[in-house]
């Protein structure tokens, strides 16, 4: 029988899962067996024949390139006997086989004991070589190591002081005064059930994607964890998931990272995966990133749902000569357009109704992305690498090569893509791309101060489309708001007559909308019609306030005016209209 630790043996099988070697079908009659028979839930796996240890062995071997040893050719010295703790040896299940030198080589069973690193060398002070061998002799080489009698931290410590010559220094030191050792990485922690840790992580991610979140951030805290949704625009914490979080994080984080394909081992450098999730018959991406803090690692995911891609023009909310100015620029031949705003409103999923209206059996359409976020048929997008030189003026380049009619850029950074960009819309090309301004004039002055020519600007802009995300107030629990008084509506820009016969509403709170008073998202826009008076503006140099004057003779609504019509139709707080368009 194999005698291994309760976390080392939670890791193997939840390695052996994510490999689909063993299904989660497979775990009840693991848990039997082991129960039935007291033997380890990896003997159990075994007796089902479900792998075995040559397999296991393979596995590390061809993931981490390690060499293997057979573990029974080895003798246990007084050397690797004091070396390591042995409650430190049988808790990690890992054996200590020879000293060579500044060198300690050591026997793993599988790619989780590479977190054991750092700790190891602080602890040994020595150089780790890491090996490969099968869990059984690991097993029996560690009950060898306790029948040699306990070692402890504490005797080997003492024994590392004899073999030093301390010496002596010209100024008192305090003896209750030490130097620290770094701090070892945390172990994973044991599971009553190594298939809760599982339940958890797919429980936090259902239950996201069910509830239509766009983020799923998992924090940890020196006396607590948290998980927290970001639920139309806003974070919410889901206190149901805490106590468990928090008792079992280190085990979460290594789920997630399995789950993402990710290095289990690093705890130290941010990494970045992708989390295909299947629910209901629909499959869900996550994007997931790692980044280690102070206490531990703090994981967030972002939610694409591929269905959100598929969304219509005329769900947008746009105003109808808004709606007309649009679809006549999007349906040019040529020209650049723009859709501005902050992170996190809504300029992808504009940007993406835009090419399912457009997309069409005889145009080619090449898109840059920062991510892929939604698969679109007929379309052909390009994921950004920057660490490989993808950039998006890489790419952007090689797409003139390509034969394209109509071209997506997901975000204008730099000069030179802006450049390359302009003069494609110049030269018979339909281009979209994203900047991050407050508003569509000032996106004009934003591509001035880049250093691009105003004659190119000029030339080659059509329309610039500014947006928000403001949060709808909850139908099912309307109300007045007895705090909106005409002064108050006079100070958020209406006239005195529109101030005086105004019934603003707010949300109540309900069980619909979980008392927030808010149920959903809408948009909320500014069409910029890059006409001739201003195409004459934008090479007389003139500023954004000016600007924004030609174009309001122009027709142009801002979104202030958009928001403002919002509070009288009952759609939206004033509240949420400060907060969002308070730098407009």
């Amino acid at each position: 029988m194999i005698d291994i630790s309760r976390e080392s043996e939670i890791n193997l099988i939840n390695i052996l899962i994510d490999q689909d070697i063993i299904s989660g079908k497979d775990l009840a009659n693991i848990k039997k067996i082991s129960s039935e028979q007291q033997k380890s839930q990896l003997d159990a796996v075994f007796e089902l024949k479900l792998t075995d240890e040559e397999k296991i062995l393979d596995l590390l071997v061809k993931e981490q390139s390690l060499q293997t040893i057979d573990l029974s050719s080895h003798e246990i010295t007084d050397e690797i006997k004091s070396v390591l703790p042995s409650n430190y040896v049988k808790m990690n299940f890992i054996a200590p086989f020879k000293v060579e030198g500044k060198t300690l080589h050591i026997a793993i069973s599988d790619s989780s004991k590479l977190s054991l690193m750092r700790n190891l060398k602080t602890i040994t002070k020595k150089d780790i070589e890491l090996h490969a061998a099968k869990v059984s002799q690991i097993s029996d080489f560690i009950q060898k190591i306790l029948k040699e009698g306990e070692t402890t931290i504490q005797s080997i410590q003492e024994k590392n002081k004899q073999k030093e010559k301390i010496q002596t220094f010209d100024y008192d030191v305090d003896e209750n005064a030490e130097v620290l050792d770094e701090k070892p990485e945390e172990d994973i922690e044991a599971l009553e059930n190594e298939s809760e840790v599982i339940k958890f992580s797919t429980a936090v991610v259902a239950e996201a994607i069910k509830s239509g979140v766009s983020d799923i951030h998992i924090e940890p805290y020196r006396f607590s964890s948290r998980v927290r949704y970001r639920l139309d625009g806003m974070l919410q914490e889901q206190e149901h998931f805490a106590k468990f979080l928090h008792s079992n994080y280190g085990a979460v984080v290594t789920r997630f990272k399995i789950m993402g394909k990710l290095d289990i081992a690093e705890r130290r450098l941010p990494q970045d995966g992708a989390i295909p999730f299947k629910i209901d018959g629909k499959v869900v991406d996550l994007r997931l990133s790692i980044l280690p803090t102070a206490n531990n690692e703090r994981i967030v995911m972002r939610v694409l749902n591929k269905d959100a891609g598929d969304i219509s023009l005329e769900q947008l909310n746009f105003d109808p000569n808004d709606l007309t100015n649009l679809r006549k620029a999007i349906h040019g031949t040529q020209g650049l357009i723009l859709v501005t705003g902050p992170t996190g409103s809504g300029k992808t999923t504009t940007l993406y109704s835009i090419l399912k209206e457009v997309s069409q059996p005889h145009l080619n359409i090449l898109t840059a992305e920062d991510p892929v976020e939604y698969e679109l048929d007929g379309v052909a997008q390009v994921q950004i690498k920057d660490d490989i030189g993808l950039s998006f003026g890489a790419a952007l380049r090689s797409f003139l090569r390509q034969d394209p009619e109509i071209i997506l850029v997901g975000e204008m950074r730099d000069k030179e893509t802006v450049d390359i960009g302009l003069k494609a819309a110049l030269t018979g090309h339909l281009v979209f791309s994203t900047l991050h301004t407050n508003d569509a004039p000032s996106s004009i002055t934003r591509l001035q101060n880049m250093g691009t020519p105003d004659y190119l600007i000029s030339a080659a802009c059509s329309l610039v489309l500014a947006q928000r995300l403001a949060r709808k107030t909850c139908p099912d629990c309307r109300e007045p708001d007895p705090d909106v008084t005409p002064k108050v509506l006079a100070d958020f820009g209406f006239t005195p007559e529109q101030a005086s016969r105004a019934k603003v509403l707010r949300g109540k709170g309900c069980p619909k909308c979980k008392d927030t008073g808010y149920k959903g998202r809408m948009g909320i826009y500014e069409v910029l019609n890059v006409t001739k008076p201003i195409k004459e503006a934008i090479l007389a140099k003139a500023t954004t306030p000016e600007l924004k004057a030609i174009a309001q003779k122009e027709g142009f609504r801002t979104m202030g005016d958009m928001g403002r019509e919002m509070i009288l139709s009952g759609d939206l707080n004033f509240r949420e209209f400060d907060r969002v368009l308070s730098m407009e």
